[in-house]
């Protein structure tokens, strides 16, 4: 970290994922299988690009700032974590808009639009469930090529100067089953063609593109948006997705557990 408000940026990114700038993710790659350090540095004035930093020498240089006020602070985090989703992403994962949830050691991450209740569906679920993010996640493959789940901060809130969560996106499950949120009167869990999931996943990949590729140039935006595809189908293949239709009052979590 450099720059005077660095302390300050470092503070922030702490207290949301309880992880220094300093430690490193499981075993996943960030950018490449060269990148050893992303070195942030920060500016009291805007330095916006239009491109994602490139790794060069082992190393991505980041130049990120103002933080000064509680929106600049968001929205510099953010670019951190876009830094961090695009090399997942390169090496295979995907940033998705959807909850993670953990039972017994096994990930299932519960996606699909806002409003459609992944939050509500999250909080609804009893022990030994656990609910590790409410609303976005990041899947990453691991060195031995299997597909793990991190959960990942909520910056629809966090892009606003709200920093009231805290998410621990250093640890890692292993991606048992993506679930596309339907409601509906009654609990069901129906799997998907692989046409159909690959759909369902560019579409939850996509409601994150906002945060990925916002303020980037319309080039890079395509190359991200082509890596995303070729992700989604790749994962399709490997990763069991389902519709889950969902009352406002079942016991939606019981047609997961059938299953795990």
């Amino acid at each position: 970290m450099e720059g005077l408000d660095s302390a300050l940026f470092q503070n922030a990114f702490s207290s949301l994922t309880g992880a220094s700038l300093q430690a490193e993710m499981t075993d996943v790659s960030l950018a490449s299988c060269n990148t050893r350090e992303v070195v942030v540095r920060i500016l009291p004035r805007g330095n916006y690009r239009r491109e994602l930093p490139k790794e060069q020498d082992g190393k991505i240089r980041l130049d990120l700032g103002p933080v000064s006020s509680p929106r600049g602070m968001g929205l510099q985090l953010l670019r951190l974590a876009r830094v961090v989703a695009h090399g997942c992403e390169q090496n295979g994962g995907l940033w998705v808009h959807g909850a993670l949830v953990e039972w017994q050691g096994e990930g299932v991450i519960l996606a699909g639009p806002g409003g459609v209740g992944k939050s509500t569906a999250a909080g609804r679920l009893p022990l030994p469930w656990h609910a590790l993010s409410d609303d976005m996640c990041l899947i990453a493959k691991s060195v031995s090529g299997e597909y793990q789940a991190h959960p990942w901060p909520t910056f629809s809130r966090i892009r606003l100067g709200d920093f009231s969560g805290k998410w621990d996106v250093q640890r890692a499950v292993p991606l048992r089953m993506i679930c596309m949120l339907f409601q509906h009167e009654t609990d069901r869990l129906k799997p998907l063609s692989f046409r159909q999931a690959v759909s369902e996943l560019v579409d939850v990949s996509g409601q994150t593109g906002v945060y990925l590729t916002a303020e980037l140039d319309q080039e890079v935006v395509r190359e991200v948006n082509v890596t995303r595809f070729h992700n989604a189908v790749e994962m399709a293949r490997e990763v069991p997705v389902y519709r889950l239709n969902i009352s406002l009052r079942g016991r939606f979590w019981e047609e997961i557990e059938k299953l795990l």
